[in-house]
């Protein structure tokens, strides 16, 4: 596998088009899709949220893998899964990208996503909100400027979507938290867990803050991480550091009450679970095989969480299946 350490510092994304089921009453305005697969393409770097107002998992940003090019004109198309089906919702979408900040703004139903990269040699640094009666848009104010491999959750108690992490280029690693309220962007500094990339973050509503896990710290020395870490306006180490582990992905499941991390590199991918006393096995069978950089959200209105796609460490194959989680195990759900 390629993709730990420092190597982790460089996703090299290419576009993988595919022939996808149309949503005829999708919003967004995009052009109508060619029928014909009824699942997304293989992707690793892209993202899942829960949207309120549509009770459906949304994926963005899939159709990623390594390869090297140009930058792509192909827009990111939105995709919904409803517990049966996949189905694109909006295929005109900002220019599709890896590796970005992606949040659901439940407070004014409207997805967040900010930076991400088609190569490294084409970052982004621009911010877009979308919402199923308006399709996307781009908010042009000062922000974090030029960044990827960052992470962003929706802080419901500042109802504001919180992102960290990430670099601007090979060089540059911001270590401050950035708020966003919708209308302007806030940097907020102080005393944490230093700059990452390939980290793991969600809000955690119990603890009243964002969770950030594990990840590569490229500082000196430049280091895998297994220390667990809440923002709720400052920072404080709030787990003893386990085994190093990068391209993890996180989601708080509402039925067990804590989040769920799935899939990694570095030490493995079992999953886990955040207890008081620390990150523990999940401890159940049949769980999906080992992947980094998967897409993981808790479907509120099934009371799952849903996993899709992510990196096969055997051999960097994409993958494109979908599995969730309830209070009995895991499940393979792919559609026929």
């Amino acid at each position: 596998m390629r993709v730990s350490g420092a190597a982790g510092l460089v996703i090299v994304v290419g576009v993988l088009l595919c022939h996808c089921s149309s949503d005829p009453g999708g919003p967004g305005g995009g052009p109508p899709v060619d029928s014909g697969v009824v699942r997304p393409p293989a992707s690793a770097g892209h993202d899942l949220v829960y949207d309120d107002a549509l009770q459906r998992v949304l994926l963005v940003n899939a159709g990623l893998g390594a390869a090297t090019g140009p930058p792509s004109t192909q827009p990111t198309q939105l995709w919904a899964w409803n517990g049966f089906q996949w189905r694109v919702l909006d295929s005109a979408g900002p220019p599709i990208r890896s590796l970005a900040g992606v949040a659901y703004d439940s407070a004014r139903d409207v997805l967040v996503m900010h930076g991400g990269s088609y190569t490294v040699q084409v970052p982004y640094g621009d911010t877009w909100e979308w919402r199923a009666d308006a399709g996307w848009r781009r908010i042009d104010v000062p922000g974090p400027g030029i960044l990827d491999h960052t992470r962003m959750s929706y802080d419901s108690s500042l109802q504001q979507a919180v992102l960290f992490g990430g670099q601007r280029d090979l060089t540059t690693f911001p270590e401050d938290v950035w708020l966003f309220d919708g209308g302007q962007w806030t940097s907020v500094s102080g005393a944490g867990p230093g700059s990452r990339v390939h980290h793991a973050m969600q809000y955690h509503p119990g603890l009243g803050g964002v969770v950030v896990f594990g990840g590569f710290e490229p500082g000196a020395p430049a280091q895998d991480r297994g220390d667990t870490w809440l923002w709720n306006g400052t920072w404080a180490e709030i787990a003893p550091a386990r085994a190093a582990r990068t391209h993890a992905r996180m989601a708080y499941d509402e039925g067990r009450g804590t989040l769920v991390l799935v899939g990694g590199a570095s030490s493995g991918d079992e999953p886990l679970v955040l207890r008081d006393a620390g990150w523990v096995p999940l401890g159940l069978g049949g769980a999906p095989p080992a992947r980094y950089l998967p897409a993981v959200a808790y479907d509120r209105s099934r009371g799952v969480l849903v996993v899709f796609g992510g990196g096969n460490p055997a051999n960097d194959a994409l993958l494109d299946d979908t599995w969730e989680l309830d209070a009995a195990g895991w499940r393979r759900v792919d559609p026929p």
